[in-house]
């Protein structure tokens, strides 16, 4: 049923670890940032450049981003790639406002990943490799952990129709923290998959129902 999915996740809800694990029983790349780069036919756009680019998005204003000159630039070259990542067949897209991009998409699911838990999300923050957060104390990592966010729901917010983390943007939202990382997996396998109800047998028992006395 599902050729694509897109990802929107929640810093440290373990958004990557799912699409992996997905993507490996799909059949399905995961892009991020960086794969994304790499169908760009732009030199400029490097992953260094995107790094700062994120991290100037983390200081600013949702009406700064929307009339900024490199956001409108990034976005465009970053667009051009998510079409040409679907091109290549079935893919996982992270973030960029993917699913906003591919919203009329019928063969794509759009998907929130989020955990309610911050206490369960700062050993995994200490952990991550990609920053140096080890000796940050307790609030000095929420508040890293919230620019995370800033970042990732500021770009789709400037773009896009519907904003980053509203139900309304998406197909189906996990919570990771209440269902766990493996079954958000499960679930988002079998949503993926074609329906395979018996839909005689779910119509024989919907008239049983409805004709009850």
């Amino acid at each position: 049923m599902y050729k694509y999915m897109t990802m929107d996740s929640e810093y440290c809800s373990m958004g990557r670890w799912i699409s992996v694990i997905v993507g490996n029983e799909m059949h399905m790349k995961l892009y991020e940032g960086k794969d994304l780069i790499a169908l760009c036919d732009e030199e400029w756009l490097t992953e260094d450049y995107l790094a700062e680019f994120d991290e100037k998005l983390s200081v600013m204003s949702l009406e700064d981003v929307k009339k900024d000159f490199q956001m409108q630039k990034v976005h465009t070259a970053l667009t051009k790639a998510i079409f040409k990542a679907i091109e290549q067949g079935s893919c996982i897209i992270h973030e960029r406002a993917a699913g906003d991009i591919l919203k009329e998409r019928q063969d794509c699911l759009k998907v929130l990943l989020y955990n309610t838990n911050t206490e369960h999300k700062i050993p995994r923050a200490r952990a991550d490799k990609t920053y140096d957060l080890e000796d940050l104390s307790h609030d000095e990592i929420i508040s890293f952990m919230q620019s995370r966010d800033h970042i990732r729901s500021i770009y789709r917010n400037a773009v896009a129709s519907t904003n980053w983390g509203d139900k309304e943007s998406y197909d189906i939202c996990l919570d990771s923290d209440i269902l766990s990382r493996e079954k958000c997996a499960e679930i988002l396998i079998e949503a993926l998959k074609d329906v395979s109800l018996d839909l005689d047998e779910v119509q024989k028992r919907l008239i049983n129902f409805f004709n009850r006395k």
